[in-house]
């Protein structure tokens, strides 16, 4: 009874705590990402400290992230609007 006890009381502390995914942002830090381009069913962000481009998929079951590449393996670089 004591086991359940304590384990109710750290599942409600926990709860009430919570988590925000902003906890641990710097002030000026929300807008790191720029978005570049969008499709039907694709992002391109670049990132705006290092112009670092990334392509997020989406589809009904999920998604994906990852680094674009240029054909020599080196990440693509966002050169600014054009």
């Amino acid at each position: 009874m004591r086991k359940k006890l304590i384990t109710a009381i750290i599942t409600a502390t926990l709860l009430i705590a919570g988590c925000s995914d902003t906890a641990n942002v710097s002030a000026g830090q929300e807008n790191t990402m720029v978005l570049v381009e969008s499709g039907q069913e694709y992002l391109i962000y670049a990132d705006n400290d290092t112009g670092v481009m990334y392509l997020y998929i989406t589809i009904s079951t999920g998604g994906g992230l990852t680094v674009m590449l240029n054909a020599d393996g080196t990440p693509k670089i966002w050169q600014g609007e054009e």
